[in-house]
């Protein structure tokens, strides 16, 4: 990434500049002349999911800038309710992948089978759900 003259931190730099009343391909110039014209190097911080930054960008003395962390919020409801969303979308498959069962002639204890899904279909109502999910044993 590369910040520009304008503050601005984008992609990739530009292809060709004006330097010294000569325009010059970028990648023939030094970190040095880069610098000059305002064009440096740029490295983000890693983000997590769910959490908001603020930052600020510092110029180390290798020219390069770097994205520092001010402070930083999760929001942990989001981080949840995405987990839960996991796990239901989970739980559907699991139930999708059995419904062959419950037919009038399925080869198997249509009992066990239904309290099976009875209870994928109560996994959202655990204690501790999303965060501790204790999955049902499948029937033989």
């Amino acid at each position: 990434m590369y910040r520009y003259p304008d503050g601005t931190i984008k992609l990739n730099p530009p292809t060709k500049l004006e330097f010294a009343g000569f325009i010059r391909k970028f990648a023939d110039l030094t970190r040095e002349q880069r610098d000059g014209l305002g064009y440096n190097e740029a490295v983000p911080v890693a983000r997590d999911p769910f959490t908001t930054y603020t930052t600020e960008w510092a110029k180390g003395a290798d020219m390069i800038y770097r994205e520092e962390i001010t402070s930083a919020v999760v929001d942990e409801a989001a981080r949840a309710e995405h987990e839960a969303g996991q796990v239901r979308a989970e739980r559907d498959r699991l139930l999708a992948g059995c419904d062959w069962t419950q037919v009038a002639d399925a080869p198997v204890d249509q009992t066990a089978w239904a309290a099976y899904r009875q209870a994928l279909r109560d996994v959202p109502e655990q204690e501790g759900f999303p965060g501790a999910v204790e999955w049902p044993g499948v029937p033989e």
